[in-house]
Order: C-alpha cells, then sequence, then structure tokens
C-alpha cells in the first residue's frame, strides 16, 4: 500500500513539473533572427535596406539587419562604429531604409 501511494505521488509531481516554463524565462533568445553578428563594414553600394528589429517577441537584443542587392541577410552588430554613423547619417538626412510605395498620379481632364 505505501509503495502504490509513494508511486502515486512521485508521478503526480513528475507531471506538474514547470519545465517548460524554465525554458522559456531562461532561452529568450530562441526567436532572435541573428545568431552570428558581423563587424566588418559592408560597401553601401551593395546595401538594398537596412532593417534595425527592436527588443521583442522573445528576443531581448537589438538586431540589424543589412539586406544585400543579391536578396541576402546580414547580420550586422550594432555596436559597430561604421553602422552607427550610416544610421546617422540615414537619420540626418531624413533618409529611408526602405523604399517608399509608388504613387500614381492621375491624370488632368
Amino acid at each position: 500500500m505505501r509503495l502504490s501511494t509513494a508511486a502515486l505521488l512521485l508521478l503526480l509531481a513528475s507531471c506538474l513539473s514547470p519545465g517548460h516554463g524554465i525554458l522559456e524565462a531562461h532561452y529568450t533568445n530562441l526567436k532572435c533572427r541573428c545568431t552570428r553578428l558581423i563587424s566588418n563594414m559592408v560597401n553601401l553600394s551593395f546595401v538594398d535596406q537596412i532593417q534595425v528589429i527592436r527588443p521583442g517577441n522573445g528576443c531581448p537584443n537589438i538586431e540589424v539587419v543589412i539586406w544585400t542587392k543579391m536578396k541576402k541577410a546580414l547580420c550586422v552588430d550594432p555596436r559597430a562604429m561604421w553602422l552607427q554613423k550610416v544610421l546617422k547619417f540615414f537619420r540626418s538626412k531624413n533618409l529611408s531604409s526602405t523604399p517608399q510605395a509608388p504613387v500614381s498620379k492621375r491624370r488632368a481632364a
């Protein structure tokens, strides 16, 4: 009788284990896009788009993704000095890092 009670309590304790919650709390960077960062300067003539991703949705890091004209994504270290200067240049010129949507004009009748 004691053995079956102890086995039942052990089974119940293993079912109530908060293992999934612990994994989510400690491994939040599993949803980050960038696993490897580069800090080398990228030639701006090959850059098609610069995307800055703020922390959130399970990733605690700021991520900078540079899309090349050959449709290749490069994850860049956001602390790189050359990247800071490029982003400051884009912000000062009020340029968008993504192309604007085309605007159709109506013809006057």
